[in-house]
């Protein structure tokens, strides 16, 4: 596993920015957010409501740290630009002010019980702690943040419902981080035809860059499996397994795109074992036995984190301890305690939450632990996060009265902007589809603790 690190910290593509441009880049971008709205300090907020605005913080200025920079890497694309650079390029200059202004109500709904409510542990009290956070800095541009959330259960019908009500009853102007992989297509024709924005969440689907209503904060999840094998290609694995959860259709792109597509040929490794499973699947000793019989060295797991340790277990019974690669989802707690799961890497499509290398995740963990101090960060922290930091980056055109008009005009203001390191770089279109980012972090699990090998930065496709 060790040889993963080497070759991901030597790998890379593409060019940075130099200091200087980093510099006029993020002097440019505060002149020009200064001149859209008042300024307020601040980040983002939840369902605690309080003022949010700012954004990811406190690096504003465009130095950074020599951490900082987004790398490029896997197959020779373009690489990502500084996150110093794209702290600016969002907004996120630290704005000085007081929450005097009108309240904004923004919405979320999300999967928070059932099935896949289970891999979304977390993401309420995240939305909590964003608020708390972005309200003691000063508001969304000056405005104090309330937002009123929902669990839909993992029902279509239910969570068009509640999608209506916010907007009808709680007049909500945007939703801030849906995590609704298997309900989303219910409620996004009325989005359009309301024009009401949808700001980052789970992004765990295709239909996130099929609709102008929704702006997704994470890598595009159609390239993460073959961020991941190449990983392990680079490695020396090239015999893989992959294991695919029925439930989620995260699990199920990456199967699609690694076996009936081809793309794991395409990336250098042998498939040579698939099957699928399901989240309630108490036993994996038949996928373990049949992976081991069909030479998998590694196996790439997508599901979640309750069955990788399962999976890890049964298979460790059997004298087979082949390399983990799990999906993003699959990334919690329960996974780092496990030792059997000693080597595991993971690629994320938003910063790892172990994360402190740009000022804009020293600030998520500073928030973190001022507000949620007993929460375990996961991916799906990471998500929360980052999707209250795109709604700060959007909030320079609020005016006196907000509206959903105003948060997509900032919207589509942001190109390539990572959120100072929260994001691969961001870029939306008025009236149009996002720009899928193709970049993506990565993490290692070493004696029950996860690192970045990257040290804060994303590598390309």
């Amino acid at each position: 596993m060790a040889g993963i690190c080497l070759a991901l910290i030597g790998s890379g593509c593409g060019s940075r920015l130099s200091h200087g441009t980093i510099v006029a880049a993020g002097q440019q971008l505060v002149a020009g957010s200064a001149s859209g709205a008042s300024q307020a300090s601040g980040q983002g907020g939840s369902k605690s409501g309080t003022s949010a605005g700012g954004t990811a913080g406190l690096g504003a200025t465009g130095t950074g740290s020599s951490g900082s920079s987004g790398g490029s890497g896997g197959s020779g694309a373009a690489g990502g630009t500084s996150s110093a650079a794209n702290a600016s390029a969002g907004a996120t200059a630290a704005k000085a002010g007081t929450a005097t202004g009108s309240t904004i109500n923004l919405g979320n709904v999300g999967t928070y019980s059932g099935l896949i409510g289970a891999i979304f542990s977390g993401a309420q009290q995240t939305l909590q702690a964003w608020a708390a956070y972005v309200n003691a800095h000063g508001g969304l541009n000056g405005h104090p943040v309330h937002i009123f959330s929902e669990d839909d259960g993992g029902d279509p019908s239910t969570n068009q419902t509640e999608v209506q009500q916010e907007v009808t009853q709680d007049h909500v102007i945007a939703f801030v981080g849906n995590l609704e992989p298997l309900t989303a297509s219910a409620s996004v024709s009325y989005l359009q035809q309301q024009n009401i924005p949808v700001i980052g969440g789970d992004s765990a689907s295709a239909q996130w860059w099929q609709s102008p209503m929704l702006f997704p904060q994470a890598s595009y999840i159609g390239g993460e499996s073959n961020q991941s094998v190449r990983s392990d290609v680079a490695a020396g694995d090239t015999k893989m397994g992959v294991l695919y959860c029925i439930e989620d259709p995260t699990c199920t792109l990456g199967y699609s795109e690694l076996i009936q597509q081809g793309d794991a040929k395409t990336d250098g490794a042998d498939p040579v074992y698939s099957a699928s499973f399901s989240i309630t699947q108490p036993d994996f000793t038949a996928q373990c036995l049949a992976a081991q019989q069909a030479g998998a060295t590694v196996i790439y797991f997508a599901g979640d984190g309750d069955s990788l340790v399962r999976l890890a277990r049964d298979c460790s019974a059997q004298g087979y301890k082949p390399l983990y690669d799990a999906d993003s989802i699959g990334v919690t707690a329960a996974v780092q305690a496990d030792s059997l799961l000693n080597g595991l890497f993971s690629t994320q499509s938003n910063f790892p939450w172990v994360d402190s290398y740009t000022p804009a995740q020293a600030t998520y963990q500073a928030a973190m632990k001022t507000y949620a101090p007993s929460l375990a960060g996961s991916a799906t922290t990471a998500a929360e996060w980052a999707s209250g930091m795109l709604a700060v980056a959007a909030d320079q055109y609020l005016g006196a009265t907000p509206t959903s008009a105003e948060f997509l005009q900032g919207l589509w203001s942001i190109k390539n902007n990572d959120l100072g390191g929260l994001a691969p770089p961001l870029t939306f279109n008025a009236h149009a589809l996002p720009t899928p980012s193709q970049c993506y972090f990565q993490m290692i699990l070493q004696n029950g603790q996860f690192s970045d090998p990257n040290h804060g930065t994303y590598k390309c496709m």
